[in-house]
Order: structure tokens, then sequence, then C-alpha cells
């Protein structure tokens, strides 16, 4: 299942209570003022359109950071379990949320289960090590649809998290060649849930006093280029495009900017059919990102690469202020990518139902699906919380839909 799963654990915070699906579409008109589109070649028009809808940065972090697309957990390389992410992410007014775990998607279960219960919607989500041809390491960003299935996606996903174990003990012998020595299951006990990584090892340097904080432990052995760098077993990025478009999914290059020739490698990918790329991250880099977007027409997402770790270089949760706009062409995408699988979905449902339940679903969710999906893209919102939370408020949200 590509929702994966998680051992859950104790929560920190006080879990909110339950809250029934909602349709999140009237909560924003009073926040955000509606944007007026214009030719992206007109640049007095572009001009005159940033000064009245901030379309580029808004000023307002606190009504614009409606969406980050782009946090890690401790499912992977994050430092909080993926219930807490959401908790912060939603604690800082983030309304639509994925949790893109490095190669794995175990803690999207129990990221969507604090979702539901803070009202806010969680995409499955993951993000894929790839190689480029020129030996340039990548990242994909995957999106789907809740409850999707994809067996193909998982176990590429396995083969990843076990050469990412190879690649965490060649990075150990490499230090070892220098007089550092690791103890290989303490960086597995650091890596937890996940599959060893670059900070892990480097929370072992930490702790062995071979250097005093991450940074310098990235700076002086762990960079890219670094004496104990080791390359991963990736695959080509086509292939990481492919797999999460064949299980549904929306793909988008994560972090561009820490591409060795963005100018050459966007264009590339978008000619592979990846859908976007991550614009949004820092104000230096918006410009430039969101031309090169435009150029190929792709998506612009963004997020904070939350991972909890260096609070001192990080964003937290929320911090990125994306456009509301652009959230709306992401979404507008998933809902057409995602109708063939919510119908499913409710086939499947029935299928496995009694006779009382299989009325209900069959009377009241088959036609929301077939009937309603396409109003707008907040149906499909509450349709997936509805779809995901089981039978409970398929009435509820139908009422909700019928008047909205």
């Amino acid at each position: 299942m590509v929702h994966g799963s998680s051992n859950g654990g104790k929560k920190k915070a006080k879990k909110a209570a339950k809250r029934k699906p909602v349709n999140l579409q009237p909560q924003y008109p009073s926040k955000f003022p509606k944007v007026v589109h214009v030719d992206d070649g007109d640049s007095s028009a572009v001009d005159e359109h940033h000064e009245v809808s901030h379309d580029m940065y808004p000023s307002n972090h606190a009504e614009y950071a409606q969406g980050d697309f782009h946090m890690h957990s401790t499912c992977s390389d994050g430092k909080f379990r993926p219930s807490e992410v959401i908790a912060k992410a939603a604690a800082n007014g983030v309304v639509y949320i994925s949790l893109t775990d490095h190669d794995t998607m175990a803690g999207v279960s129990e990221a969507m289960d604090m979702g539901r219960s803070l009202g806010v919607f969680v995409l499955p989500g993951v993000e894929i090590s790839a190689e480029e041809a020129g030996a340039e390491n990548l990242h994909i960003l995957g999106y789907f649809c809740p409850g999707t299935d994809s067996v193909a996606l998982e176990a590429k996903l396995l083969a990843i998290r076990q050469a990412r174990h190879k690649r965490g003990k060649e990075m150990l012998r490499k230090l070892a060649e220098m007089g550092i020595h690791l103890n290989w299951d303490r960086v597995l006990e650091i890596a937890g849930e996940a599959a060893p990584g670059r900070p892990h090892v480097a929370e072992a340097l930490v702790e062995g006093g071979h250097v005093s904080n991450f940074r310098e432990a990235f700076s002086r052995y762990l960079r890219n280029d670094g004496p104990a760098y080791a390359e991963g077993e990736h695959f080509p990025p086509e292939d990481a495009i492919q797999m999460i478009d064949q299980a549904g999914g929306v793909s988008v290059l994560a972090h561009p900017w820490c591409c060795k020739n963005p100018l050459a490698i966007v264009p590339t990918l978008a000619a592979a059919g990846i859908h976007g790329m991550e614009v949004y991250h820092d104000t230096g880099k918006i410009d430039l990102y969101g031309s090169l977007a435009t150029e190929s027409n792709l998506l612009r997402l963004g997020g904070s690469d939350f991972h909890g770790i260096d609070p001192m270089t990080e964003h937290a949760p929320g911090d990125i202020p994306l456009p509301r706009k652009h959230i709306d062409l992401f979404l507008e995408l998933c809902k057409t990518k995602w109708r063939v699988p919510l119908a499913s979905k409710v086939v499947e449902m029935c299928t496995s139902a009694n006779e009382v339940e299989k009325s209900t679903i069959w009377t009241e969710l088959f036609p929301l699906v077939k009937d309603t999906v396409d109003a707008s893209y907040s149906d499909t919102v509450t349709l997936t919380h509805t779809v995901d939370g089981h039978y409970t408020d398929i009435v509820i949200a139908k009422c909700i839909i019928d008047n909205a």
C-alpha cells in the first residue's frame, strides 16, 4: 500500500478531538484575495500583478503559509515523529500538507491520522533518490491519492532503502581510513525507523567527539565532494517520474537550486513527464526558478524541507509562504489524476462491506465521485477525507458539498 504504516508511539502533545470531514473552501475567501491571472509573457502585467496579489513571495506569512509539501520525520532523517510534524505544521496555519520522507512512506498512515484529527488535509508523499545520467544526484517528490496501491513503487523504495544501508557502511569505511572509527550498530540505533543516511552518520560523529556539530560534520567529511561521501545506488529520474505517474501520483523536482546545471536538467525532466518543480523555499531563488518553471510549463510548488535538526539553518513547517494560486493549480491536477482511483476505492469498499454499509456507500458516495468531483478541488479534498476515513461521514460529506 502506498499509504504505508508506522509503529505509532506516544504523542508528546495532547491529541485533538477527531473532527468530521469538512469542505475547506469556505475558510479561505476572507484570508486570500482572488488572484487575477495574467499573461506570463507580459512583463508589465506581471509587475502590476506582483504589486496587487503578492504572487511571487507574500509578506504576510501567517495568511499565506497554507501549504507545505516537503517535510521529513523519524521515518527517514527527521527528528520528530510523523504525527508531530503534522501537528507543528497545522499549528503554524498549514492546511495542505505532505510528509515526504526519503525513499519510504512508512510514516504516511500516522501522518494522515493526525491530519484527520486536526482537520487538515495530508497527502501521501515520498522523496525518491535518483541519479541523472551525468552522475548528478536528484530528488524527485511524489504525491499520491490516499489509499492508492502500487506494488512496483513500494518494491523500488525497498531496494533504495537497502542501498542506503550499503552506502552508510561505505561512509564508515572511508572514515575509518582517516582514523575515525564509528560503530555501525550505533548508527542504526540513531537512525531508528529510518534507513541510515548522512544525518545519522553526522550525529554519530558529533556523539563521538570528532566534530562539534552537524555543520562541521558535513563541511569536513560528508558534503557531496567530501572525503567520506559515498555515492548511493540510485536509479534514473526518468524511472522515478514514470513510477510515480503509474501509481497515479504527481511528480515534482525537489530543490532544483542544488542541481549542478538546473537550466539543462529542468527541461530534460519536463520532457520526461515531470509535473512540477520546487520554487518557493528562499526569497533569493524565486525569480530564477519561477521563470524556469514557466518556461518548461511546470507547476510551482515548495515547502520547508523541515527535518527538525538545526533550527538555526532550517525553516519550520509552514514558514514558506506558498501562493494560493499555485496550490490551486497543483490540487486541480491531483483532482484530474485521482478521479479513477477514488471511484475504484468506492467499488472496493462496497465489495468488502456488509449489506447495510454497502447500501449506504453505493447510494451516497458513488454519486459523489461520479457527479460532483469535477465541481471544485475542495470537493475532492472532502471526498478523499471521507474515503480514507471509511464510511461514518459519508452522508455528512455529501451534505457539505451539496450545500457549499
